[in-house]
């Protein structure tokens, strides 16, 4: 009898354990190997509150979804208006709570919207428009605002721009006060205001980099109202166009100074340079945002005190006092000087083409040439010189155009440059060079012409390269435009309504509600063929 319990026991045993390891199996989660893809996105089948509730005065959420999820990025996916302040989240398998750290406000509608925060736990199927809305009233407000932002640099709709609706206020700034309503646009630039009180309200679009609800001028693109406020008592539709406007002084952030320059680094670029009372000092702007001054006839020992008027990048005049203190040279201290470095534009390979004059760049300003040294070599090899009315520098002495009219009409050139043709503010000078270049057949280009809106006015016109957005060519017009002998190639085009006639875009000023001047763009891009005249284009002015 022994034996035989012993055997039913041995059984028992093993079907016990056959029946854990089935059950087991059974309760796996896995999809059955070669099963279809999930590809449903969670769905949220249950909320404290739910949503469209009315008359709810908790401090906490709750949302379920119908599978296991994964919270992303919450703090920059959920979007919470009005703003609630602090909360804390707890997340749990099959959705998350959010406990406020404060009580809801009186007679407001909430909206919590999750955006691409909530993705399922096996194939990340992102749950699209998962949102709640609630109210704290007896009432749920329901208007709101549609619109579309673009990057005015670029012409392109760009993600993620922060658009804030802000309670009328006569001192209102939006780089102090943080917005009450607020969401971001889509992939398509896109963006939607839902569920809004009626009431004043100010209006503003910007990239918020640091994420802070903040406008920072310095780094991030914006448009806004010029209007102190607008009643909003309906559906609306706002769209903006936001560009840089860096508010920020220009000033010096570092000065190195050595026995015959001092070169002054600036926080941003700039575009031009003045000095007064420069007395025997030569400058220049070196690179996009540095001035560099040399001394010439000038004691080292002695220090000067200057001003500089500067344009900076952003096209804004600016007076910077400038304190100019040359190193004293050390003992045994030696100045290596070296030859002059001469650039080329067209660059070597490239052909100059009808529109081109020939420029000749220099890395310091230049103090004496000789025109004679400079020669053009035919394919005939007649050598040619120049009369000084074919040569034009620029203010800084370090670029030498040679005017195309006066270049020699050939196929094929060479210019020939004598040893100490250039001379440079440190007394180096140039040494022998020799560059070829080529005119391209005028059947290889092609011309794009057209017009701006239906009206005059003044407009700089540019043409831009598709591909970078490189500013090729401009023509100031009050309407048609004209561009000749272009390269064939894939363009834009783009006019500024110049309105106050000073040949460049200002770009406005948010404290002061100065809109920048307008840009339009041509619809589309331009395929441009040889041998191809493009007619007949036109500019809208309505955006």
């Amino acid at each position: 009898m022994s034996d035989l319990r012993s055997k039913q026991v041995v059984l028992l045993l093993f079907f016990f354990v056959t029946a854990l390891l089935m059950i087991q199996s059974c309760a796996q989660m896995a999809s059955p190997p070669g099963g279809k893809k999930d590809t449903l996105a969670p769905k949220l089948v249950a909320s404290i509150p739910l949503t469209k509730s009315k008359n709810y005065k908790g401090k906490k959420l709750e949302l379920t979804f119908n599978e296991y999820v994964n919270v992303r990025n919450l703090n920059q996916e959920l979007l919470i208006t009005p703003n609630i302040g602090t909360y804390q989240t707890r997340i749990r398998p099959n959705g998350l709570s959010i406990l406020l750290d404060s009580a809801l406000k009186d007679q407001t509608t909430y909206t919590f919207n999750f955006r691409n925060a909530i993705e399922d736990m096996s194939e990340r199927n992102v749950g699209k428009n998962i949102k709640l809305v609630f109210s704290t009233s007896n009432t749920i407000d329901s208007l709101s605002i549609t619109g579309k932002i673009k990057l005015v640099d670029l012409n392109k709709a760009f993600e993620n721009v922060l658009v804030g609706l802000y309670p009328y206020n006569d001192t209102l700034r939006i780089d102090k006060a943080k917005p009450y309503y607020f969401t971001k646009t889509d992939t398509s630039g896109i963006y939607t205001l839902e569920n809004l009180a009626q009431g004043k309200y100010y209006m503003a679009a910007f990239i918020d980099a640091n994420n802070n609800l903040l406008y920072n001028s310095n780094k991030e693109p914006v448009d806004f109202l010029t209007e102190p406020f607008f009643s909003l008592n309906k559906n609306e539709t706002k769209n903006f166009s936001i560009t840089l406007q860096n508010l920020d002084p220009l000033k010096i952030t570092k000065t190195t100074s050595t026995a015959k320059t001092v070169l002054y680094e600036m926080s941003r670029g700039i575009k031009a340079l003045e000095l007064d009372n420069k007395k025997d000092l030569i400058y220049q702007i070196e690179g996009d945002k540095n001035i560099r001054i040399y001394v010439k006839n000038q004691e080292a020992k002695d220090t000067l005190f200057l001003s500089a008027n500067v344009t900076d990048s952003l096209n804004r005049k600016i007076k910077i006092p400038l304190k100019v203190k040359f190193r004293e040279l050390i003992k045994k201290e030696k100045i290596v000087r070296t030859s002059l470095q001469v650039s080329y534009l067209p660059a070597q390979g490239k052909y100059v083409s009808p529109e081109d004059s020939l420029v000749l760049g220099f890395p310091k300003p230049v103090v004496s040439w000789d025109s004679k040294r400079v020669q053009f070599i035919t394919e005939e090899n007649e050598t040619i010189t120049l009369p000084d009315e074919a040569y034009m520098w620029n203010k800084y002495s370090n670029q030498l155009t040679i005017k195309r009219s006066f270049l020699p009409y050939r196929e094929k050139f060479l210019l020939n440059l004598e040893k100490g043709a250039f001379v440079s503010v440190e007394n180096d000078s140039s040494d022998v060079q020799k560059q070829a270049f080529q005119f391209q057949d005028l059947e290889e280009y092609g011309s794009i012409e057209g017009k701006v809106g239906e009206l005059p006015s003044n407009y700089i016109v540019q043409l831009l390269n598709a591909a970078n957005m490189q500013v090729l060519y401009e023509q100031n017009t009050s309407q048609k435009f004209n561009f000749l002998h272009i390269e064939p190639g894939v363009y834009m085009i783009r006019a500024i309504e110049d309105t106050n006639k000073n040949g460049y875009k200002d770009i406005g000023n948010f404290i002061l509600k100065i809109k920048p001047e307008s840009v339009f763009y041509l619809e589309g891009k331009v395929k441009l063929k040889a041998n191809f005249q493009i007619t007949d284009l036109l500019i809208s002015t309505q955006n």
